[in-house]
């Protein structure tokens, strides 16, 4: 059935949602607004201009132009990548899939934090990969995932989404793909618009492992 399979990364593949959280949290603090990591939460999976400007309405303000790219920027600057690891087993199971599916990468977050993921993490394993910076509208607008169906040359039935959040689940879903999503920054109640919700990674790595492709 499935040919391709697109993860998303951040919370998916690499515990790194409460540093991506914290860095925009300061950044957001020098332009006098303070947010919590709920609050990137909510709303992860957006690429840098959807978080400001969702955290600017938020606010009941309006972004000027220069605040969607100083803003990320500030941000990448102070993300603290070092303490970023990939999830116990993840890289394993990548690399025993890649003998039989095609994989792609579809991330919100910069692309040379992406970049830089796939040097230090996942040197070889995927095929295809889209930043934030690579669409207009970031999810939850089906767009990154239309884009990757659209690069890897499969039909849409052929391709299967792992997400972890709303944002993405929806952006999936929009884009006519099946998607399973795994909780890491938020409960599973958030993502009951997914086709299936697994309990936490360990769940997640066995439903990898027991993929068969078509």
């Amino acid at each position: 059935m499935f040919k391709a399979i697109i993860f998303d990364v951040d919370g998916v593949l690499v515990d790194s949602m409460q540093f991506h959280a914290d860095a925009w949290i300061a950044a957001f603090r020098d332009v006098g607004i303070t947010i919590k990591r709920e609050d990137i939460y909510e709303i992860e999976g957006s690429n840098g201009w959807g978080i400001v400007r969702s955290i600017f309405k938020k606010e009941g303000k309006i972004p000027e132009p220069h605040h969607l790219e100083e803003i990320p920027l500030k941000k990448r600057t102070i993300l603290d990548f070092e303490r970023i690891k990939p999830f116990e087993g993840i890289v394993d199971v990548l690399q025993d899939l890649k003998k039989n599916f095609t994989l792609a990468l579809v991330s919100g977050s910069d692309r040379k934090i992406v970049e830089k993921m796939i040097e230090h993490f996942f040197p070889g394993i995927f095929e295809v990969t889209v930043a934030g910076i690579d669409v207009e509208n970031g999810k939850p607008a089906p767009d990154p995932y239309l884009k990757a169906v659209e690069m890897l040359g499969f039909e849409k039935e052929e391709c299967i989404v792992i997400e972890n959040a709303p944002m993405g689940v929806e952006a999936a879903k929009a884009a006519g793909l099946y998607c399973v999503a795994v909780p890491s920054t938020l409960g599973p109640e958030k993502l009951q618009h997914s086709d299936l919700v697994l309990e936490n990674h360990p769940a997640l790595l066995r439903y990898l492992k027991n993929l068969t492709p078509s």
